[in-house]
């Protein structure tokens, strides 16, 4: 999908239905808070709701961007159900706690129908209740909608540290270029974020098979981004499984990958 940023129109978009009862606020390309016009791309009505803010981002075009919840009126901190669309098309929902994405998140196409998901380690809880926070039986039926069984969260027990360790086939050079060769960096991540140098680092399991299972983001940069660093690992061929005492068994690993933001 190609993205495209569009400058809002001030004079359009200022009298809108919309902005009863709320805060109108301009946002530059990295979705945040300008006064100067001619660097707006979207704009935000935001108002009070329960503890939080309540909020949704608009484009050029007048079409909505994303909706969710921030913890007050800086803007700083999301908390709560988030979806994020583009050109009218949602491409991904889920929950912030404390500003981190947690829990599953879940991925769209073209016609709305789910064809992803990833998993962030879950380090707190929601205390307030906020329109939309998706209950545990509703993520399992996602997850399930899924039909990928490496997609799911394994809970079963597994060694941290073993006798022999699990071996990627050609070794740890062989397990660098696949990494290169599978991962792509989003176009919209690119368009919507400041030049920086990030790192995510994502757990997985290697079973006692050699399949990949269980992998999960253990911090966020961008949800596209962080999926396209998830999906790498999940694309590898099996590894040689660990071994304790004679025997095959899982093991967990952690992956940073450092991306670099382009200007």
């Amino acid at each position: 999908m190609k993205y495209t940023l569009l400058h809002v129109s001030f004079l359009l978009l200022q009298f809108s239905v919309k902005a009863q009862e709320a805060n109108q606020y301009l946002l530059n390309r990295y979705f945040e808070v300008t006064s100067v016009e001619k660097e707006a791309f979207f704009v935000r009505y935001a108002k009070p709701y329960s503890a939080y803010w309540a909020y949704t981002d608009y484009d050029g075009k007048n079409r909505i961007v994303q909706t969710g919840f921030f913890t007050d009126s800086t803007f700083k901190t999301p908390i709560g159900p988030h979806k994020f669309y583009w050109e009218g098309i949602k491409l991904y929902e889920g929950v912030y706690v404390n500003g981190k994405p947690s829990g599953y998140w879940y991925f769209f196409d073209k016609k709305g129908k789910l064809t992803d998901s990833l998993h962030y380690m879950v380090t707190d809880t929601i205390k307030n209740n906020l329109p939309g926070v998706t209950n545990a039986a509703t993520e399992q039926a996602k997850t399930e909608a899924l039909k990928n069984e490496h997609l799911k969260k394994d809970t079963t027990s597994f060694f941290n540290a073993v006798e022999v360790e699990v071996a990627f086939p050609g070794g740890d050079k062989a397990w660098a270029k696949h990494l290169i060769k599978n991962i792509d960096f989003p176009e919209l991540v690119i368009n919507t974020k400041r030049q920086q140098k990030v790192t995510v680092t994502i757990q997985f399991i290697v079973c006692r098979d050699g399949e990949v299972c269980s992998v999960e983001a253990m911090n966020s940069f961008h949800p596209l981004l962080d999926l396209t660093a998830v999906n790498a690992i999940r694309k590898g061929p099996r590894w040689s499984p660990a071994f304790q005492k004679g025997n095959t068994v899982k093991a967990w690993r952690r992956q940073p990958i450092t991306f670099v933001v382009p200007d």
